[in-house]
């Protein structure tokens, strides 16, 4: 079985939330992650100031919210905003030697951002 890995191409590609994210289903895809993993490994994703204002609250430290992204589990999609939740997808850190496991939430808005940080 042939898999395509995402490039930055593809990522650059995407012009709408609905490219970024399958909002007909509430499972997290495969594809939506890999798009999510490659924007973090080139850079194409920005941190909000809400994001940075949560690590410095407490006291995370940004290079953990990136390999949160980039080695956690991708633990669920929030796909309504009429919840009051930010559409994305949600990571959750997989290191058991952090003394709080991570939440990132991912999103999109003419490109990609972290949308919030905070712990369990």
């Amino acid at each position: 079985m042939l898999v395509l890995v995402p490039t930055r191409e593809d990522v650059l590609a995407i012009r709408s939330i609905e490219e970024a994210f399958d909002l007909s289903t509430p499972r997290v895809t495969k594809r939506e992650v890999a798009l999510v993993r490659v924007a973090a490994a080139e850079g194409l994703i920005r941190l909000t100031s809400h994001a940075d204002d949560a690590l410095d609250d407490e006291a995370i430290a940004e290079e953990l919210v990136w390999e949160t992204i980039q080695r956690g589990k991708a633990s669920s999609k929030d796909r309504d905003e009429r919840f009051g939740r930010q559409i994305g997808l949600n990571f959750e850190s997989s290191e058991r030697s952090l003394r709080d496991r991570l939440r990132v939430k991912v999103s999109w808005g003419l490109g990609y951002f972290i949308a919030t940080v905070h712990t369990l």
